[in-house]
């Protein structure tokens, strides 16, 4: 069960984990140069309003806010139909955990979404079809909702 949440702008979502610790975490979607494709940001909320992309918070409660952000991606999707969403790991070691994350719950995620995986080959990177089988290294991420 993921946490509530709250949406108090069209493009930033707020909720609190309650692991060791309450700590404040945001998931915001920017847009980027690409029509119709937003990048979407994930990290801690500081006392400042800014948020910290780099937090490690080891709250103890991992999957219930990994739950959190795949509840509020697919919010997000069902009110922008049309946007495709971008996203990494602020890390090497994230974007391998959402990878992950990807192959365990393909078979959930893949009945809404079309999900790609961008691998980088020299300089050039190329989008390919998301496949749970492979064993790629993919740099990032789309996911765009099947209308």
């Amino acid at each position: 069960m993921p946490y509530e949440y709250d949406n108090p702008e069209p493009t930033v979502y707020i909720f609190v984990s309650e692991g060791k610790k309450r700590i404040d975490k945001v998931v915001e979607f920017v847009p980027m140069e690409a029509p119709n494709v937003m990048n979407l940001g994930f990290g801690d909320l500081l006392l400042d309003g800014s948020i910290d992309y780099m937090a490690i918070s080891n709250n103890g409660d991992i999957v219930k806010v990994l739950k959190t952000v795949v509840e509020i991606l697919k919010h997000f999707l069902a009110q922008h139909p049309k946007v495709t969403v971008y996203f990494t790991g602020s890390t090497l070691e994230r974007t391998k955990l959402y990878s992950r994350i990807l192959k365990t719950y393909y078979s959930l995620f893949s009945e809404g979404f079309l999900i790609y995986g961008i691998l980088q080959k020299g300089n050039d990177w190329h989008r390919m079809v998301f496949d749970p089988a492979a064993n790629s290294n993919y740099s990032a991420f789309l996911i765009k909702r099947i209308n």
